[in-house]
C-alpha cells in the first residue's frame, strides 16, 4: 500500500525506546532515516532557559484549561531544544531531496508528525486558520476526539515567535534551513 503511493523514504522522528520497541518494517526500495526530536547528540541545549520556557508552558496549560499538561510543555520545547531542530531540519531536508514521496511519523502522528506539517504547510505559505485545522483534524482522524489540542500548536508558534521573533528567522536560523531547500520544497509540493 505505501509503495502504491510511490512513498522512497521513511523518516522516523521516535526517540529510541520507541523504536527499540516497535521497529518499522520498510519495504525493499524505501529509505529509512531516524530524525529523532528527542535526541541528546548534540547535547542537552536549548535556545532560551529551559526553566523559563517549563514555566512558561506549565502556565499557559493550566491557563488554557488543557486536558494535557505534558503536551502543553512539549510542544514549545520542540521549538526550544537544540537536538529537535536538527530532527526537524533533516525530515524536510528529505522531504526537499527525495525523488519519491517521503512518509514522516512519530508514534501517534499527531504531536511531533503533527508540528512538522504544521512547520512545513507553513513554510508553503498556508494560511495560519487552514494549518490549524488540518492539526485538529488528528482528533476526527484518530478517533479520539481530545487527541490534540489547538493551544498546544499555538504555544509551538508562540515559541517560534518568542526566540526568534518570525517564521521565516525559525526556518533559517532554528532549522538551519537555506533558501535552496526552502524554494524545493516549495517547487516539489506547491501546485
Amino acid at each position: 500500500m505505501l509503495l502504491d503511493q510511490h512513498i522512497t523514504r521513511d523518516v522516523d522522528l521516535r526517540n529510541s525506546v520507541e523504536r527499540s520497541d516497535e521497529p518499522d518494517r520498510v519495504p525493499a526500495g524505501v529509505t529509512y532515516q531516524v530524525a529523532d526530536v528527542a535526541s541528546l547528540s548534540h547535547g542537552l541545549r536549548f535556545h532560551k532557559d529551559a526553566a523559563a520556557t517549563l514555566a512558561a508552558a506549565l502556565a499557559a496549560g493550566l491557563f488554557s484549561g488543557s486536558d494535557d499538561l505534558g503536551q502543553s510543555i512539549g510542544y514549545p520545547f520542540m521549538v526550544n531544544f537544540v537536538g529537535a531542530d536538527y530532527a526537524f531540519h533533516d525530515t524536510l531536508t528529505a522531504v526537499a531531496a527525495n525523488q519519491g514521496a517521503t512518509l514522516y511519523h512519530c508514534t501517534a502522528g499527531k504531536d511531533r508528525t503533527g508540528w512538522t506539517t504544521a512547520v512545513l504547510l507553513t513554510l508553503l505559505g498556508v494560511p495560519r486558520a487552514t494549518v490549524e485545522a488540518d492539526f485538529l483534524a488528528s482528533n476526527t482522524y484518530t478517533g479520539d476526539p481530545d487527541a490534540v489540542e489547538l493551544s498546544w500548536l499555538r504555544a509551538a508558534f508562540a515559541e517560534v515567535d518568542y526566540i526568534y521573533g518570525d517564521f521565516d528567522t525559525y526556518l533559517h536560523k532554528g532549522l538551519m534551513l537555506d533558501d535552496a531547500t526552502i524554494d524545493a520544497l516549495r517547487a516539489k509540493l506547491l501546485v
